[in-house]
């Protein structure tokens, strides 16, 4: 992995990272600022939220469920339509002079770049009319869609209807200049793991993996190992910073909102960790999960 930076101003710049075939592209924290500025004002003007627990709960329980994947999403949205949603939002927050320099600081050569935290939200404002046409392909065959930036998902009792439903699919997507990347669609029955956003939604059930939850479990017992300052040798835990604390906090919020069976559980293996080394899992106490 390299890196370097892409200046768009004197002020303004992201740095490069190039994963494997992936370029991210992340802002300066000034550009940021600004970038965050102008998306509370979009959120406001396309209004969009994806619950994932919502979004895997109308997939349970379904025989057949087919997944779709948009080929380079953010760089197949129309520039026209990007520039479309801009200056409308400019317009809204009576900037519409600024639309223009607002267009260059959320876009690189006309495109979406990935990193940008508005990149997501324009995105999605570009695709709302094309989701509406999906959706009423879908629901005209009896099939349930649901979409998470360029992750499609149909699921249906019957294989051949999910099979109709991607060709239309496909089609009316290159109609529009966005290619669905073939690699990545899949089908997969009831008899195998059906995982839709990181949760499984086989027999009419929404759960977390099995891995997942096993994770989890690790980094619990590793926090309470650094709490208490053993040097158990069966534990080889990591140094615990402020950031990693903060990431088991978002976890275990996570697990709350998506699967309370296994948050019980997180819960009583939590309470027996504080009865077998004599601690206070301060974590859940200061944020009220437990």
């Amino acid at each position: 992995m390299t890196s370097n930076k892409f200046y768009i101003s004197d002020e303004y710049y992201y740095t490069i990272k190039r994963i494997k075939n992936r370029i991210i592209h992340i802002p300066c924290d000034e550009l940021k600022a600004k970038q965050r500025f102008f998306l509370n004002a979009i959120k406001w003007l396309y209004p969009y939220k994806a619950d994932t627990l919502n979004s895997a709960k109308i997939h349970s329980g379904k025989k057949w469920i087919l997944k779709m994947d948009i080929k380079s999403f953010y760089d197949s949205v129309p520039s026209y339509e990007i520039q479309r949603v801009v200056s409308k939002v400019c317009r809204r927050i009576n900037q519409n002079y600024n639309s223009f320099s607002y267009l260059s600081l959320v876009t690189i050569n006309g495109k979406l770049p990935t990193g940008a935290p508005t990149s997501s939200h324009i995105a999605n404002a570009c695709f709302k009319k094309i989701d509406k046409e999906i959706r009423s392909v879908s629901s005209a065959f009896g099939v349930d869609y649901t979409r998470y930036v360029d992750d499609l998902t149909f699921s249906s009792y019957c294989k051949e209807t999910l099979e109709i439903v991607e060709k239309k699919v496909t089609a009316l997507l290159a109609f529009y200049g966005y290619k669905i990347n073939k690699k990545k669609t899949k089908y997969i029955s009831d008899n195998k793991q059906q995982n839709i956003l990181g949760l499984v939604v086989n027999n009419y059930r929404v759960r977390l993996p099995k891995d997942f939850k096993r994770k989890i479990r690790a980094m619990l017992h590793s926090y309470v190992i650094y709490i208490c300052n053993s040097s158990i040798k069966e534990t080889k835990h990591l140094a615990w910073d402020t950031k990693r604390i903060r990431q088991l906090e978002g976890y275990i919020s996570y697990i709350k909102h998506v699967d309370s069976h296994f948050y019980t559980q997180l819960k009583q293996y939590a309470e027996k960790l504080e009865h077998k080394y004599y601690v206070v899992v301060t974590i859940f106490l200061k944020h009220k999960f437990f």
